[in-house]
């Protein structure tokens, strides 16, 4: 095997490009997995493995933080997530 001879390379200049080409690569398969932004009682309760009645009991307690679209009740799953953490 070939030795590799970076001798006239900049370490960081180096990591930098190593860190650019790892963020790239990995960027689309995180967009791809990625939570939407608002999700709906069901899929909240869903991704709390909690019932849709349990969670409309903490909602009604503004345990957690939900928004209204129209009729609809949305929440963002980080926002519910940092404040069940914070209790």
């Amino acid at each position: 095997m070939a030795d590799l001879l970076l001798r006239d390379t900049d370490a960081d200049a180096l990591a930098a490009m190593i860190a650019a080409a790892v963020a790239d690569a990995v960027r689309p398969l995180l967009a791809e997995s990625a939570e939407p932004r608002l999700v709906d009682r069901e899929r909240m309760a869903a991704l709390l493995s909690i019932s849709v009645p349990k969670l409309d009991t903490m909602t009604a307690a503004g345990t957690i933080p939900s928004v209204s679209v129209g009729r609809r009740r949305l929440y963002q799953p980080a926002a519910v997530i940092d404040a069940l953490s914070r209790d």
